[in-house]
C-alpha cells in the first residue's frame, strides 16, 4: 500500500505526541511524516520550563525528542521554519524560506502564545512585547527572563495564576525582588476558593514575593531604553525594572482562519479531532472542542490518542468527549492540587472542609449525589515558607 503524506504544523508536545501515538498504531507503514517547528529545537517539555528558570534543571534535561530522534524515525523536520499559509485546494503547506510541502492528511498543532492584555506601553512599534517585557511560554523566554533578572533589582509579574507564581519564584532565584500583580481578589482564583487563595498568598509573602491583588494594570512606565514601573487603575504606581506577563494564553489559530476553517476561540473540531475539512485535524491548545479550549497537558494526551486511532484506522469509533481538569503547583514548600469545581453549584452539593491555617493545611471536597465533583488539597511547609 502506498504511503500517504502526513504533515504536522507544530513541533510541540501535542503535535509530536500525536505522531508518537500514530507510530504506536502502525503509522510508520502508513505515512511519510513531515513536521514544521518554528523554534530551533527538538520537542521539549513545557511543563518543566519553570524548573529551567529557577535553575533546578538545565535546558538540555527537558527535551523529549532531540534532533537525531526525528532522523531515526524517518521524520522530515523543518526546524525553525514558520508556516505562512495552508492551501487546502492544492493540499500544500507553505513555510518561510520558500518551503512547500504537499499533504494527504494535515494536523495543525500550533499551540498557543501568551495572552497580552491591552495595557498602554506594553507593546513596541512593531506590536511585540517591548524591551524588558516578556511572556513565559518558550525556552527562549526562559533564557531571556533569567538573563534580565540577573541584571536588575526588581521585577513585576502580571498574573497570579499557576504560571505567574512559578515565574515569580523562578525570578527570585536570580536575585531580583518580585511583585505579583493579580486582577482578582485572591490568587489562582480559577482553581482555588478564597480561603485557599488567602493561605497561598501568605505563603508567597513569607517567601519574599510581594502580592498585590485586586489590581488592574493600565500602563507600563518608562522610555524606549528601559521599564521603570507600572501604573494601576486606582491611580497607584509600582516601581520595577522588568515585567513578565502571565495572564493566560491565546490559541495560535490564525492559520486555520486564513485557510477557511471554522474558528471561534480556536479551531473547531469534532469528536475525532477533525475540522470541517476531514483531511485536516487540529489538536492541543489551538483546538476547540465543544466550546472548550484546554491549556493543560492531560487533555492533549487524550486528544492525541483519539486522533491517532482515527487517522490510522485503528479504531474509527474512538471519540473524544472532553477532559476532566486537575491543576498542581509545587513551589518551595507549597504543594497543592485542584480539580473540578471550587464552590458548590447545585442545591444538593455537600462540602467537606478541613482547615488548619497555622499548620498550612487545607482540604475541601465537593460531593454531588455521592460523587466527587471538586477538590482542593493544599499543604504548606511553614519551615520552607519562612
Amino acid at each position: 500500500m502506498q504511503k500517504q503524506r502526513l504533515v504536522v504544523i507544530g513541533n510541540g508536545m501535542a503535535g509530536v505526541r500525536t505522531v508518537e501515538e500514530i507510530f504506536a498504531r502502525g503509522g510508520k507503514d502508513m505515512f511519510d511524516v513531515v513536521i514544521f517547528g518554528d523554534e530551533p529545537y527538538g520537542n521539549y517539555n513545557r511543563i518543566l520550563l519553570s524548573n529551567v528558570m529557577n535553575g533546578s534543571q538545565e535546558p538540555g534535561e527537558i527535551f523529549l525528542n532531540t534532533i537525531p530522534w526525528y532522523r531515526e524515525n524517518n521524520i522530515k523536520l523543518h526546524v525553525g521554519v514558520r508556516v505562512t499559509h495552508i492551501d487546502r485546494i492544492s493540499k500544500l503547506v507553505h513555510g518561510q524560506q520558500g518551503v512547500v510541502e504537499p499533504y494527504d492528511k494535515l494536523i495543525i498543532a500550533t499551540g498557543s502564545r501568551a495572552f497580552v492584555p491591552p495595557i498602554k506601553g506594553i507593546l513596541d512599534d512593531k506590536g511585540e512585547l517591548r524591551s524588558g517585557a516578556y511572556g513565559f511560554r518558550t525556552l527562549d523566554d526562559c533564557s531571556n527572563i533569567v538573563a534580565h533578572a540577573r541584571r536588575v533589582k526588581s521585577a513585576a509579574v502580571i498574573g497570579g495564576g499557576l504560571l505567574g507564581l512559578e515565574a515569580a519564584r523562578g525570578i527570585m532565584q536570580h536575585g531580583a525582588t518580585v511583585n505579583v500583580i493579580h486582577l482578582s481578589a485572591s490568587l489562582m482564583n480559577q482553581q482555588l476558593d478564597v480561603p485557599a487563595g488567602t493561605m497561598l498568598r501568605k505563603s508567597m509573602e513569607q517567601m519574599g514575593i510581594m502580592v498585590h491583588t485586586g489590581k488592574s494594570t493600565t500602563e507600563v512606565l518608562g522610555d524606549d531604553q528601559r521599564i521603570t514601573g507600572l501604573a494601576f487603575k486606582d491611580g497607584s504606581t509600582l516601581a520595577c525594572d522588568m515585567v513578565v506577563v502571565a495572564t493566560g494564553i491565546k490559541p495560535n489559530s490564525e492559520l486555520g482562519m486564513m485557510c477557511g476553517l471554522t474558528v471561534e476561540r480556536a479551531i473547531v473540531v469534532d469528536n475525532h479531532m477533525r475540522t470541517v475539512d476531514f483531511d485536516v485535524y487540529a489538536v492541543g491548545e489551538c483546538a476547540q472542542h465543544r466550546g472548550m479550549v484546554y491549556g493543560l497537558v492531560a487533555p492533549l494526551w487524550d486528544q492525541a490518542k483519539v486522533l491517532a486511532d482515527h487517522i490510522s484506522h485503528k479504531d474509527r469509533t474512538s471519540s473524544y468527549h472532553g477532559s476532566k481538569l486537575a491543576t498542581k503547583l509545587k513551589v518551595m514548600g507549597v504543594e497543592l492540587a485542584s480539580m473540578g469545581i471550587t464552590e458548590p453549584a447545585e442545591p444538593e452539593d455537600e462540602v467537606v472542609q478541613f482547615s488548619e491555617p497555622t499548620k498550612g493545611r487545607y482540604k475541601k471536597l465537593i460531593i454531588r449525589n455521592g460523587r466527587l465533583v471538586g477538590a482542593i488539597m493544599m499543604a504548606i511547609s511553614t519551615r520552607s515558607a519562612s
